[in-house]
């Protein structure tokens, strides 16, 4: 799950602080650069990792198995960071990227890596802290989970569902910008097409331009565009929704041409002015659909699954690994709106689902009984307070945990209170799931597989599914 906690954990971030331009007390020959490295494996963080007078060099862009020229640009005793010159023997995994703004758009990192090399990487590199962190070298692997092979999402192009555009009105062209944040910048580049979003979200992203063109041709609109702050875009189906952030109310006019435009597209629009509330303008609330007809309601600003291919299988992974029968009691941890709670629910006695943001609890509950699932109790607690722990004593025989970036590090120091047989953990940070883990397996718990989840291709995201079993 790619959400943020809303509690920091500094010990997951990735420092960059701490280097400082080399120097001659680095030991570092300086005189040397640009060096000539071989590229040994993939970071997490999509960076290719060398070595350097025996520290490890980062260098973006850079691939496994590469032979690169690159500039030291920083370093300190333990670490180096470098930038890459040129690739003198490109890797056979390398590819061109099909993207016209590769490397200045801040979204995809990995384009330069075909798609199959994408995979092992990324596996490789969550083997790599799970065994230093467990001080193993037998993690059991299965076969990542992807996309259907039928569908066009496949291909790791066209997949998201959802996007986030900035906006920032250019005085100096007297022009709204719309698009996506440079690569470590708060610039925007501009936005026409992107090729890892779905056909139906390309189509709303072409609307969104279309329109906001159109107000620049009014010389009165213009100071209505200074008040749009960001632009959420989302397709599901057939239904597509668009909401834009404001940082004011704006004229009626200008509000009765954007509902003109939408709904003769077919596309709901909300609008958010400042702190005020969620306000769906015209069309109407959305959902999405998992298999067997369960139908999940959400709004532009809720947290979903942006991948609903990979979704989907993550979902019916899940529930096979977990072995749930018509007598487990599930907690669901981390439940958001449901995605795992309500398709858990079918072939469960009973659910409980634990979500610390009111609103998605409301909506959890509401989704159960439109799905008409009786056995479904959705409750408020904040997971990183020790007042959670009281749930883990009313005992479960499968858990699911899918926390934020942060992990699940006081749940899992205790899992073993709910006396739970099965636990599926889903991770989107292998920083906090390494620390989680060791706490889960002290717990008397055994990792029986571990699955690398395809959610984020053309990225340098990770997402895992790693599955505990209580020890005999």
């Amino acid at each position: 799950m790619s959400r943020k906690s809303h509690r920091s954990d500094k010990t997951l971030k990735h420092r960059k602080s701490g280097f400082r331009k080399p120097k001659a007390a680095d030991a570092l020959n300086l005189d040397q650069t640009p060096l000539e490295l071989t590229v040994e494996s993939l970071g997490y963080d999509g960076r290719g990792i060398a070595r350097v007078d025996g520290r490890a060099c980062f260098i973006e862009g850079a691939l496994p198995g590469e032979l690169i020229k690159a500039e030291v640009v920083a370093a300190n005793n333990k670490r180096v960071e470098a930038k890459l010159l040129k690739v003198l023997e490109p890797s056979e995994l390398r590819v061109n990227p099909p993207c016209s703004i590769f490397q200045l758009c801040g979204g995809c990192d990995l384009q330069h890596l075909n798609h199959e090399g994408q995979l092992k990487s990324k596996q490789a590199s969550v083997n790599q802290m799970l065994s230093r962190s467990l001080g193993c070298d037998d993690i059991p692997w299965g076969v990542p989970i992807v996309a259907k092979a039928s569908e066009n999402t496949a291909t790791g192009f066209g997949y998201r569902r959802k996007i986030r555009l900035a906006c920032y009105f250019d005085r100096s062209k007297q022009k709204l910008l719309v698009g996506f944040r440079a690569a470590k910048s708060k610039k925007i580049i501009e936005l026409e097409e992107c090729l890892v979003v779905h056909p139906e979200l390309q189509a709303a992203l072409e609307l969104v331009n279309c329109t906001l063109n159109d107000l620049h041709q009014n010389a009165s609109y213009l100071k209505s565009l200074q008040l749009f702050a960001h632009i959420e875009c989302i397709a599901d189906q057939d239904a597509r929704s668009v909401c834009f952030r404001l940082m004011k109310p704006i004229p009626e006019d200008v509000i009765q041409d954007m509902v003109k435009a939408f709904a003769s597209a077919g596309v709901s629009l909300w609008f958010r002015v400042g702190e005020g509330p969620l306000t769906l303008i015209s069309g109407h609330e959305s959902e999405y659909q998992l298999e067997g007809g369960l139908k999940i309601a959400y709004t532009p600003e809720d947290f979903l699954q942006v991948n609903p291919s990979v979704n989907q299988s993550l979902v019916s992974e899940v529930i096979t690994q977990l072995e749930i029968t018509e007598d487990d009691h599930v907690l669901d941890l981390f439940s958001g709106l449901g995605n795992f709670s309500l398709p858990v629910a079918r072939v469960a006695k009973s659910v409980t689902a634990v979500e610390a943001i009111a609103e998605m609890v409301d909506k959890s509950q509401l989704n159960a009984k439109q799905n008409r699932l009786s056995n479904v109790n959705s409750v408020k607690q904040d997971l990183f307070d020790e007042d959670a722990l009281g749930w883990l004593d009313q005992g479960a025989d499968k858990v699911i945990l899918d926390p934020p970036r942060a992990g699940a590090e006081l749940i899992s120091q205790h899992i073993g209170r709910t006396g739970a047989k099965k636990i599926a953990y889903v991770s989107c940070n292998p920083l906090s799931l390494a620390r989680d883990s060791k706490e889960i397996l002290a717990q008397g718990y055994d990792i029986t597989q571990a699955q690398l989840i395809d959610m984020f291709a053309q990225t340098s995201h990770i997402e895992t599914l790693l599955m505990f079993e209580r020890k005999a």
